[in-house]
């Protein structure tokens, strides 16, 4: 495996991805790891899907759902949805929300799916 930039993995949106690789070679099988920066304009909608996701905070403050519980969030939270939870992020002010995001298995292989509307109301209300 040749070591490489962090840049080599960023995408179009500036988000980056690790996991399989685009020629099928498996570089993460078990799991992807994402680098993102959000702003309040770019909220990660209530979803569900068939993977854990672990978010890792580095910078900034978000109101973060995982199943019935929301709260705000910084520098140096985690939060953790299981399988199934609905979970969301909504950035709170002006500075970028910095996080990685855990997954697994793999995001690429575990679409996600919209919340249901009842979710969704609950975590735009809070």
């Amino acid at each position: 495996m040749p070591i490489k930039k962090i840049s080599d993995f960023q995408g179009q949106d500036g988000a980056v991805f690790l996991s399989a690789d685009a020629d099928g070679k498996d570089l993460m099988p078990e799991m992807s790891l994402h680098f993102m920066t959000l702003t309040a304009d770019t909220p990660v909608t209530p979803h569900v899907h068939d993977r854990v996701e672990i978010y890792i905070f580095l910078s900034g403050k978000a109101k973060v759902m995982t199943g019935d519980e929301i709260k705000e969030v910084s520098t140096g939270d985690v939060a953790m949805a299981p399988i199934g939870t609905p979970h969301a992020i909504q950035v709170l002010g002006n500075e970028p929300l910095m996080f990685y995001a855990l997954n697994s298995p793999p995001a690429s292989s575990c679409p996600m799916e919209p919340a249901s509307d009842e979710v969704i109301k609950k975590f735009e209300d809070a």
